[in-house]
């Protein structure tokens, strides 16, 4: 075991808390009490000790049984001591005091405990005092936050402090087994900072998926307040959000197994892979910075798969208007300027397609029979004996709806002039002022109709008409006069 395997429950499982023994009880005292509660057990009884630190929920029924394993593992055991109370010396007042329930107490001994050995060893106590508490509960309360601000202030101190790694050498050389050398010893020392982050990183973890959001930025806020290296802060988040990222790349190949068989479900698969990766993303994002690589990995990855089943879509359906729908979103995941860049050409090449394949003046789905044909003429050279142009002729998509409305326009203008010049003309003759009257509203009910049934577009604004204009193009099929 390292300190590597560090787990938010490890007060769940230190045996000499479980068991209530001291850290230097020796192998003839574990066997005798750990005898002691496996016959309480056996009786019906409670098989574990309140001790010192008693958990606010009580062990399960198999605790004596695994504290006992771990006591026999010199390595295990060694650890579970790192991470429990020690005597400060022989006739121990603060230890007394918690045996009473009065924690108080002792925590101002060892607040005000002398320096040199004593003092590192109530130095590291007070580190544990504060991990456990901070370790009763999920929920990131005030007073729990605060627990673990003390707890990582005070575990810095106890990790600078060679004096109490000398203890910790002198305790491996008692418990006197070769597994257990200075190596062991200096690795533990170097290893602690990561394996406290670690913890913190897996509560982060945990309440993000839980969906308890202010705890987790609580949780990472604190690791980055420590002034550890961020590197080491941002691996251990990394490593606690394993999961997560391990789904996403499953999730990607997954979907582009599903693509080879069947490209026209491309939309399909791409939707689901979106939606089934959303919440996992969220875990990342809300714990990691937005420039960590594995969000940008997973960003990246996302945006490539869901790229990747949209073009199959598009090529097997032709159906440019969904895929685009798609591709924003894709685009939205996508972190590196290389895989943007790749989503956006792809975006404009099928925004260039729908342009062509919906209508230009309302853009609904244009109708081939309905393209509204404009022929246009230009580069005019006017030889001596003889004029040159070219011409072309530039269809507009165009529904049927739109066509049907020009075409009642077409009717509408030529009634409007007509009534206005009969307008004009009884208001000269002065006919009766109620004829008139009817004449003008007339004219006012045309004039609404014929704006109504304007189109939205000039056709001027179509790009390739547009493009011939700015190039001196012209409407019609040939010059004038020729």
């Amino acid at each position: 075991m390292t300190l590597a395997d560090l787990k938010p429950d490890l007060y769940r499982q230190n045996a000499f808390r479980i068991t209530g023994l001291p850290v230097r009880a020796t192998a003839r005292e574990v066997r005798r009490h750990t005898d002691r509660l496996l016959v309480m057990e056996r009786l019906g009884k409670a098989g574990t000790t309140q001790g010192m630190l008693p958990p606010e929920r009580p062990f399960d029924d198999d605790a004596t049984q695994r504290a006992v394993q771990r006591l026999r593992d010199p390595v295990v055991r060694l650890v579970d001591e790192l991470f429990w109370l020690w005597p400060v010396d022989g006739d121990d007042a603060a230890m007394a005091a918690l045996l009473r329930g009065e924690p108080d107490e002792a925590l101002h001994m060892w607040e005000h405990a002398e320096r040199g050995p004593a003092g590192a060893v109530a130095t590291h106590n007070l580190a544990v005092f504060s991990l456990v508490k901070a370790l009763e509960s999920d929920e990131l309360d005030d007073d729990r936050l605060r627990s673990w601000r003390r707890a990582y202030a005070c575990w810095a101190k106890v990790i600078a402090d060679d004096t109490f790694w000398d203890l910790v050498r002198a305790r491996a050389e008692e418990i006197d087994d070769p597994r257990l050398t200075a190596r062991t010893v200096r690795r533990m020392r170097d290893d602690l900072p990561a394996a406290l982050l670690s913890i913190s990183a897996q509560l982060a973890a945990r309440a993000v998926r839980e969906g308890r959001l202010r705890d987790a930025r609580r949780h990472a806020g604190v690791m980055r307040g420590l002034g550890q290296a961020s590197q080491l802060v941002d691996d251990a988040l990394r490593a606690a959000l394993e999961p997560e990222a391990s789904r996403m790349k499953a999730l990607c190949e997954d979907a582009y197994q599903q693509l080879k068989p069947d490209p026209g479900r491309g939309d399909e698969i791409a939707e689901r892979l979106l939606d089934e990766a959303k919440p996992l993303l969220r875990v990342l994002t809300e714990v990691l910075p937005d420039d960590h690589w594995a969000v940008r990995d997973a960003g990246d990855d996302l945006a490539h798969a869901a790229l990747a089943c949209v073009v199959a879509f598009v090529n097997a359906t032709k159906e440019n208007r969904r895929a685009l729908d798609l591709l924003d979103h894709a685009l939205a995941l996508a972190v590196t300027d290389p895989v943007r860049d790749r989503v956006q050409e792809n975006i404009d090449i099928i925004s260039g397609n729908l342009s062509l394949h919906a209508c230009f003046f309302c853009g609904r789905d244009a109708d081939p029979s309905a393209a509204l044909e404009h022929k246009m003429y230009g580069d005019v050279n006017h030889l001596q004996w003889k004029t040159t142009w070219r011409t072309a002729t530039i269809p507009v998509p165009r529904c049927a709806r739109c066509k049907s409305r020009a075409a009642r326009r077409r009717i509408v203008i030529p009634l409007l002039i007509l009534l206005v010049v009969a307008t004009v003309m009884a208001l000269i003759a002065s006919v009766a002022v109620v004829f008139g009257l009817i004449l003008i509203a007339l004219d006012a009910l045309l004039v609404i109709l014929v704006v109504a049934l304007a189109p939205g577009r000039s056709v001027a604004e179509f790009p390739p008409i547009t493009d011939l204009l700015l190039k001196g193009w012209k409407y019609g099929a040939r010059p004038r006069g020729t």
